[in-house]
């Protein structure tokens, strides 16, 4: 318990730090609002990296990536996971070379993560047209960076192994026409599900495994990839059959 609250505790003044003092003095260093994005990006991809070493060394956690040469590789895809538990955005931006991820506005005003996420200017989801096209736009950008996001819109609960898939990700799949990358994330035991409290630890480590698969085209998928409401049905409802077939292989409740 010791250990976990020392490294959220971390997590929290990292935050500040890099709101506070990283951001200013990236904004002073350049001018050119993409280098300091990309700039600011990096610094959070090395902290989180190296948060998660650092639970992993004071005992808190294990973790195994399978496949993490295709995470390594990727770019302009769009990155999509299932999301048992609390950290799982921390270990894929720490894992991947390049990525954009989508934030709650919870995370967009609280004092810890609002410096870092405005400073790497990670995309806001309001739950409005607006944000898909935001979303879409990114992807579509030259040398894009890779874009996660999380179908199920927010944690699996205790005993519970996949959400409902929301439709967010297969619109903007549709609409950007890029690679999609499916990731699957395993926590064993389970902790820091929605709902849990930091301190409702398990007895010992929990073990987070990552499985990253090859990556699909939309054509590939969908014989007709025009957007329009049943399109995004079929899409949305492949991925879903597709976690849940995956995670169900190792898990009853799937």
């Amino acid at each position: 318990m010791l250990a976990t609250g020392f490294s959220f505790a971390s997590f929290g003044i990292g935050g500040l730090a890099i709101g506070s003092v990283i951001s200013p003095t990236v904004k002073l260093y350049t001018k050119d609002r993409e280098r300091q994005i990309e700039l600011t990006q990096q610094v959070i991809r090395h902290s989180f990296h190296g948060f998660i070493d650092m639970m992993a060394k004071l005992g808190v956690l294990t973790y195994q990536v399978n496949g993490i040469d295709k995470l390594a590789q990727s770019q302009g895809e769009l990155v999509i996971a299932n999301h048992p538990t609390l950290i799982d955005v921390v270990m894929l931006i720490g894992l991947m070379p390049k990525a954009n991820c989508v934030v709650k506005q919870g995370l967009w005003r609280n004092p810890f993560t609002r410096g870092p996420v405005r400073g790497a200017a990670y995309i806001l989801n309001e739950g409005s047209e607006q944000f898909i096209q935001d979303c879409v736009k990114r992807l579509q950008e030259k040398n894009a960076a890779s874009l996660i996001i999380f179908p199920e819109g927010t944690r699996t609960e205790q005993g519970q192994c996949l959400n409902e898939f929301q439709r967010g990700a297969a619109n903007i799949a549709l609409r950007a026409q890029v690679p999609i990358r499916p990731i699957l994330i395993r926590c064993t035991p389970s902790t820091l599900t929605k709902n849990e409290k930091w301190y409702h630890i398990p007895s010992r480590a929990f073990h987070l495994q990552i499985d990253v698969l090859d990556a699909v085209q939309v054509d590939h998928i969908l014989d007709d990839v025009t957007v329009n409401p049943k399109n995004v049905r079929l899409l949305n409802q492949f991925f879903s059959q597709l976690f849940s077939r995956e995670l169900g292989k190792h898990e009853q409740s799937c």
